[in-house]
């Protein structure tokens, strides 16, 4: 399905999607999934809200041109990070950076009630505490805090019965794009460059005229009848001929 589909039909289009949770490891969780053609191991770009438009400001007569009246050069999109698909379900799909090092990308298990379960990999010689820390104690003022005044103690339970009864403030759920993230990333997380949610992303297709971009789960060594190395749209037209030495082969 093109990223325009359904315009003008009713029907949301499958791209751009958006990232609807960031968990407090690293991985994403974005609103597309397997009926949405997403798989794993498809590599998907965060991009930007809004377009720039780069103009030729060298362009012949541009010495005494307005700025919005110079050449169109290119229109870009900022990017923020590239992520990988590691497991697709109906609806969603969760997504790690692609440059997380091999030790410790994510697996995926099933939960005795059905539930998933995500194991991250922690940092090699990681623990905790850190060794020479002693677990947090309660401090002895704490444990010697000094009983509160009665009088005190009825004013705060009238407060706490009021509160009680007032009912008339509704509670929304609003959906996690829409409200705040209540997860923290730690500082032993997965690489994630300024990707939170609500931000939208995109297939990374290659644009026409640009190299080829390999996935990191296509194998180059895979050959296809004939003994010619199989390569997927990705890796069509890419060649390495320019590192070859001018004196290889002589």
């Amino acid at each position: 399905m093109s990223a325009a589909a359904g315009i003008g039909t009713g029907i949301a289009a499958t791209w751009p999607a958006d990232i609807i949770h960031v968990n407090e490891d690293g991985w994403v969780l974005i609103n597309r999934g397997s009926q949405h053609g997403v798989q794993p191991g498809l590599r998907l770009l965060v991009v930007g809200q809004g377009i720039r438009e780069l103009r030729d400001l060298f362009a012949p007569g541009s010495e005494n041109a307005a700025a919005g009246s110079l050449p169109l050069a290119l229109r870009i999109r900022r990017t923020y990070e590239q992520l990988e698909v590691i497991y697709a379900e109906a609806t969603c799909a969760i997504a790690i950076a692609t440059r997380t090092p091999p030790q410790r990308r994510p697996t995926v298990y099933s939960g005795p009630d059905g539930e998933l379960l995500v194991w991250v990999p922690l940092p090699e010689g990681w623990t905790w505490p850190h060794p020479g820390e002693e677990e947090d104690q309660p401090d002895d003022d704490d444990q010697h805090e000094e009983p509160q005044d009665q009088g005190d103690q009825q004013d705060t339970d009238g407060d706490a019965e009021a509160a009680s009864d007032d009912t008339s403030a509704p509670v929304t759920d609003e959906p996690p794009e829409h409200g705040e993230q209540e997860d923290e990333r730690w500082e032993e997380a997965l690489p994630l460059n300024g990707v939170s949610v609500g931000d939208i992303v995109v297939p990374a297709l290659p644009a026409a005229g640009s190299a080829a971009v390999t996935s990191a789960t296509t194998s180059t060594t895979t050959t296809a009848s004939g003994g010619a190395p199989s390569a997927s749209s990705f890796e069509q037209g890419r060649s390495y001929d320019w590192m070859q030495s001018s004196q290889s082969g002589q």
